[in-house]
């Protein structure tokens, strides 16, 4: 909707600005487009008709927001202008060209016709109200004359004034309660839950008495208060074929105690050796389940929980390491389980600090990983470190370990505590073994070298 200067409302697809005879003006909440005026309500005028000085030529309504043509000095409403202009831009009365610079919201005028005396559309109907033309559109919201639909979609239109009754005593679709089971429900299923609701009242099928009983107590009747109910004897179970109506049932129980007695020994001896044997079976099960078990847990503790790191090319690592060129080497990082911690081995081949020329030093440190929200801080499980012997004789092999258990103080924290930059700095062995012990044995074959690393994680908390 665009607007003039002075604030005159012209509706949705004008680009009409309008000149005002008065005073600025407040904005007015309008309905937009030709179609939605005609089809608004009309009162009924006091004075029989409406004068056609008060009428729009366009719409056949009053005039509402009159606009007046400078040119001819005709009137039409805010609504209608805009439909005017984009089909003919001619005046509706006399055909004479308008032009959109050429407009005047008349002030005047529609204050006069918002003073007009007029009854409420529906007076043919009862209603009995009248006033301004200014009040009628607040009364008509609330006229009980008019028609509406019925608020819980039954389908139903009346006047509104007879709405309460139609929502308490009519609508098909009104909320109800059960006079059984007092559950809350919509008047047109009334009949399908009462037959199933399980507080209805019925009749013993059997036809024992004059008695109703509720649904959902039925079967308990059956089973144990219906005299003509027939039913299997006691000792069915253990072989006996006997049915009939409960009196005669006892009849039965007191003709043949013997017989019972023989058959319930029988079944007891024959669910003794039944339950010998689920018990068996129970119990190798069991066994089953506890080996597994363990399998799995060994499984899901030992998924990452080591690593083993190859290094190739070892002579000229070490030989960067000794000149400077490349003092430390980093492994790819690793996890200690599926959603465990991420960790990272370091090594210097020609040793760190004072163990610089005459060790090999070899360090862990914390990576941050997608699951430390998860994890126990600080870290503080045993770490092993270990240089493998690659001698073909298994059982000739002498492997070089080095284990660490981490001090959980708060000075360790830079290295133990939760990573806040992508890794942790690093800690582990400085002096984990000396250079010279590298060339013995067979620490390195084929110029290479296997370092494993193992994680305690016995006290490691799953996730």
């Amino acid at each position: 909707m665009t607007e003039s200067p002075l604030t005159i409302p012209i509706y949705d697809g004008s680009l009409v600005s309008v000149r005002s005879t008065g005073s600025s003006m407040t904005k007015a909440q309008l309905t937009t487009g030709l179609a939605r005026r005609k089809a608004e309500p009309e009162p009924k005028w006091k004075s029989g008709e409406l004068p056609s000085k008060y009428q729009c030529p366009s719409c056949s309504n009053y005039l509402r927001f009159p606009v007046q043509f400078e040119d001819c000095g005709h009137y039409v409403c805010s609504s209608c202008l805009p439909d005017i202009m984009r089909v003919a831009s001619r005046c509706p009365t006399c055909q004479v060209p308008i032009s959109k610079d050429k407009l005047v919201n008349d002030k005047t005028l529609q204050k006069d016709i918002q003073s007009l005396e007029v009854y409420c559309t529906n007076k043919d109907k009862g209603c009995d109200w009248d006033g301004t033309l200014r009040d009628f559109p607040v009364h008509f919201e609330t006229c009980g004359f008019i028609s509406v639909d019925c608020l819980n979609g039954c389908g139903a239109k009346f006047e509104k004034r007879f709405m309460n009754k139609h929502q308490k005593d009519d609508c098909p679709k009104r909320t109800v309660s059960c006079e059984f089971c007092k559950t809350s429900i919509i008047f047109e299923d009334e009949i399908p839950h009462l037959n199933v609701c399980t507080e209805f009242k019925i009749p013993c099928p059997n036809q024992c008495s004059t008695e109703e009983y509720p649904r959902g107590k039925m079967q308990d009747h059956l089973e144990n208060d219906c005299t003509k109910q027939e039913s299997p004897c006691p000792f069915n179970e253990c072989g006996c074929e006997y049915r009939g109506h409960r009196p005669d049932i006892e009849k039965h129980m007191k003709e043949a105690p013997g017989i019972h007695l023989n058959m319930a020994g029988k079944t007891i001896a024959l669910q003794k050796k039944l339950l010998q044997l689920y018990e068996e079976r129970s119990n190798e099960q069991k066994n089953w389940i506890e080996i597994l078990a363990r399998k799995v847990n060994g499984l899901e503790k030992n998924y990452g929980a080591q690593y083993i790191w190859k290094i190739d090319h070892y002579s000229e690592r070490l030989q960067e390491a000794r000149s400077n060129k490349k003092t430390t080497l980093f492994s790819p990082p690793f996890s200690t389980s599926r959603h465990g911690y991420r960790l990272a081995l370091s090594i210097c081949l020609c040793g760190d600090g004072k163990a610089k020329g005459k060790n090999v030093s070899l360090f862990i440190c914390i990576c941050r990983g997608d699951y430390d929200s998860l994890l126990t801080w600080p870290f503080s499980h045993r770490v092993t470190f270990t240089l493998l012997d690659q001698c073909e004789d298994p059982d000739n092999r002498r492997h070089i370990t080095y284990a660490v258990k981490p001090n959980v103080c708060k000075e360790n924290r830079p290295f133990l505590g939760r990573p806040i930059t992508d890794r942790n700095a690093s800690f582990g062995a400085q002096k984990f073994t000396d250079l010279d012990a590298m060339s013995t044995l067979e620490y390195i074959k084929d110029d290479t070298i296997y370092i494993k690393v193992e994680i305690d994680n016995e006290e490691m908390v799953p996730i």
